[in-house]
């Protein structure tokens, strides 16, 4: 059953809010992907697509599906996500040991390169600009002290192949969960009402999935190696967030409320990447603006 292809990866977590536009990429890209979840079905039909449905923490079924299919690349992406609860579930603890064990079969099978999942939870969140090397990390959550963890064990595990730890920022798209920050303005505005923002003085970098899923995909093809941050590059208050939606959906009567808003907000914290390695694995390729990637948000208004 080995896959025989020279790009073939194997993605975990595919099914999920990052996973499915990844996915895709990678098809178009011309990649064989055999495609991983836990209990779903895969949503795309592709003859380079064999999607499996499997329990990560099994270790016997992880043994043999390296054992069969041989993946040469790996794109990690499944782990505790429940909205409001993984910042502090338990769960967070077994997907250090299962990840951990995931990417030793990996490696083990003699593949080329593996491609992780991480966060920018594991900064520190000032107000300087997060840089990969340099930036102080923080594992003050559960979710963040797993990551860093699997973070330096991956870095023993798999330090004979090419390695690229991604810290995911905030990416939004509308297929994310309602509860997310932006569906929750975009549909607060589209009812012409000013949301209610919990933290209006934190700035944070946005970046929509479809530019998550191309970083992935460069990644993967890319030489680039070692800890690059998949984020915009622009970190922007909820209330900035508000205008854009309120200009795309024609609200004109909430604008000058939100101007005013976001002139009197003075930013306590500013989560804000920076994306230099990011920019040199893409080639230069520019992430979306908000204002484009809230365009993907209007069949919620339907």
């Amino acid at each position: 059953m080995d896959s025989g292809a020279a790009k073939t990866c194997l993605v975990t977590g595919a099914t999920g809010f990052v996973g499915r536009p990844t996915v895709k990429e990678l098809l178009s890209k011309g990649w064989r992907v055999i495609s991983i979840s836990h209990s779903s079905p895969s949503p795309i039909q592709h003859e380079n697509l064999t999607h499996i449905t499997m329990d990560l923490h099994n270790t016997d079924d992880v043994a043999g599906l390296f054992s069969d299919y041989r993946p040469s690349h790996l794109l990690h992406l499944a782990w505790e996500a429940t909205p409001g609860k993984f910042w502090h579930s338990t769960n967070n603890f077994t997907w250090v040991s299962t990840s951990a064990h995931l990417l030793d079969q990996f490696v083990a099978n003699g593949r080329e390169k593996a491609v992780l999942a991480g966060s920018c939870a594991e900064y520190k969140w000032e107000n300087e600009t997060l840089y990969e090397d340099v930036s102080p990390v923080d594992g003050d959550t559960y979710y963040a002290a797993s990551k860093l963890a699997f973070k330096s064990l991956a870095g023993v595990i798999a330090k004979d192949i090419d390695l690229v730890w991604a810290r995911i920022f905030f990416p939004y798209g509308p297929e994310e969960d309602s509860s997310k920050l932006i569906s929750y303005i975009f549909r607060e505005i589209s009812a012409n009402r000013q949301p209610s923002i919990q933290t209006p003085d934190r700035a944070v970098d946005f970046i929509h999935v479809n530019d998550v899923a191309l970083a992935f995909e460069k990644l993967l093809s890319a030489s680039e190696n070692g800890t690059v941050n998949i984020c915009s590059g622009i970190s922007l208050l909820p209330h900035e967030v508000a205008i854009e939606c309120a200009r795309l959906l024609g609200r004109t009567e909430l604008l000058g409320d939100l101007l005013t808003i976001v002139a009197r907000t003075q930013t306590d914290v500013s989560i804000c990447g920076n994306r230099k390695k990011l920019s040199v694995a893409m080639n230069g390729t520019k992430p979306v603006s908000l204002a484009t990637g809230l365009r993907t948000y209007l069949s919620l208004d339907d």
